[in-house]
């Protein structure tokens, strides 16, 4: 998912009527409060039945607890608000909100994150406060998460200065608005967003003040390994992101089986292709007419070996560099940054890299001096990234392309970001497709196979994708699945 979907800012909504806490009176709390406690029982009764339901019900079960999980912590946060209200936190014995929400959390028997605690607290006291008015009617209605809420408020008293002609609800109603998936990252991408925009010199100096702090350490585990812990200023974080992720893609390995029992993996790990039909090359290929196939081995490494092993080898690149065995070749990194061109030229304005991190000018300045940017022109007609049906495959620079208007994995629900992608022909290639930014959709690899597989088609726009997920639509589906 792009930031970019979400700017230009949206309009405001309307502002929400009387206050979101009605009177207290007698009616169906209690009765509500009695049914909640039930449902407790009946959660705490589930790990022992789920061997007992179907797939379907155990789906069911996961949105029903998804939810739970979500409202509650909304709704407490708006009991909270109540409890500070009536008096009930300050006649207790808890030392402020924070505490009485980790009193009630182990009293409870399934204690909670300190962090959730201070979040929960943090937003109940800010919603008391008629200036959050708009946040207060969000989270009450359950249109907004506490995390989402809390970095909303945080981030409002940053962008209110800047923009000094919207007032506060405002400000809080265009974090609102954001796409939910964006979560409190969003938010805080868009408040960068806003301050390069509106307050570039601001955004600058502060950069600059956290790059003269970062901070790298290591020390030792209790089991013997050695823990990284590195603080980076946004500009630094998107290279070593960037230079990470590319490297941490999953890396199937070719295994050679023989009619007398196979034998086992024989090449190292490399990145397959793949055809215009998403399947990696060699895939199930016959590599001798009766004596052995060539198969795709699965990279069994975990998310986080891949991106530790990535690590490695990029520190094994450049040590060999400095001390001089080999000569440096290229440029230091690539980054795909979304930027105008007066951003670049005459400092005002930011750069947003493809997951959603904003660099201020001069960040994206020093870049285009040590790292291989690739220009891009946004807004008009895709034509000129267009290579028609001379190529089959996918140029570099239409990758690009694809990664700006797409952020990541065009798949409902999925967040995989372009590392971990694949540019999927719309309309098959051999069907008649072009290899064009119109006819081009970025997908992972699970769901690229997914798509070809079922046959899902897809409508391109110029600022996004949507699937249709009816099986059989993609031409030629019946004779591919042959």
């Amino acid at each position: 998912m792009s930031l970019d979907s979400a700017v230009p800012l949206p309009e405001r909504p309307g502002a929400p009527e009387g206050d979101v806490r009605g009177p207290v009176e007698p009616g169906r709390g209690p009765v509500a409060l009695q049914e909640l406690e039930t449902l407790v029982a009946v959660v705490d009764e589930m790990p022992a039945l789920i061997h007992q339901l179907g797939d379907a019900q155990v789906e069911s079960l996961t949105q029903v607890l998804l939810r739970l999980h979500g409202r509650s912590a909304q709704v407490a946060a708006v009991v909270t608000a109540d409890a500070v209200d009536r008096g009930t936190v300050a006649s207790s014995i808890a030392a402020n909100t924070t505490q009485w929400v980790c009193r009630h959390a182990e009293a409870s028997g399934v204690p909670i994150e300190p962090v959730e605690a201070k979040t929960i607290a943090v937003v109940a006291e800010a919603c008391r406060e008629r200036k959050n008015a708009v946040i207060a009617a969000a989270v009450a209605r359950g249109s907004c998460t506490v995390s989402t809420a809390r970095a909303a408020l945080i981030n409002a008293d940053k962008v209110a200065p800047v923009i000094p002609t919207a007032d506060r609800g405002e400000v809080l109603a265009w974090f609102l608005q954001l796409d939910p998936a964006l979560g409190a990252r969003g938010v805080q991408a868009l408040t960068r967003k806003i301050l390069a925009t509106y307050a570039t010199e601001a955004l600058s100096a502060q950069d600059a003040k956290l790059e003269h702090v970062e901070t790298l350490t290591w020390g030792k585990t209790a089991t013997g390994m050695t823990r990284l812990v590195a603080e980076l200023a946004p500009a630094n974080a998107a290279i070593l992101k960037a230079a990470i992720t590319a490297g941490s893609a999953p890396r199937p390995a070719t295994a050679d089986t023989a009619d007398t029992g196979g034998s086992g993996p024989t090449g190292s790990h490399n990145e397959h292709g793949t055809g215009e039909a998403g399947e990696p090359r060699g895939k199930g290929t016959s590599t001798s007419t009766s004596t052995s196939t060539s198969e795709t081995v699965r990279d069994d490494r975990t998310p986080g070996k891949r991106r530790a092993d990535a690590l490695m080898e990029l520190i094994a690149a450049g040590a060999k560099v400095a001390a001089g065995e080999v000569a440096p070749v290229g440029s230091a990194a690539t980054i795909l940054l979304t930027m105008e061109l007066s951003a670049l030229t005459d400092g005002l304005g930011g750069a947003t890299t493809p997951g959603g991190d904003v660099l201020d000018a001069g960040a994206a300045r020093r870049a285009a001096c040590d790292a291989d940017l690739i220009p891009a022109v946004l807004g008009g007609p895709s034509q000129p990234m267009d290579v028609g049906r001379r190529e089959r495959l996918v140029t570099k620079g239409l990758r690009a392309a694809v990664v700006i208007r797409d952020g990541g994995c065009t798949f409902p629900g999925c967040d995989r970001p372009p590392g971990f992608c694949e540019v999927h022909h719309v309309r098959p290639w051999w069907a008649g497709g072009e290899t064009s930014l119109t006819n081009s959709a970025i997908l992972c690899c699970r769901h690229h196979q997914e798509v070809h597989r079922h046959g899902f088609m897809a409508h391109v726009r110029p600022d996004g994708v949507t699937w249709d997920l009816t099986p059989g639509r993609m031409p030629g589906h019946a004779h591919a699945a042959a």
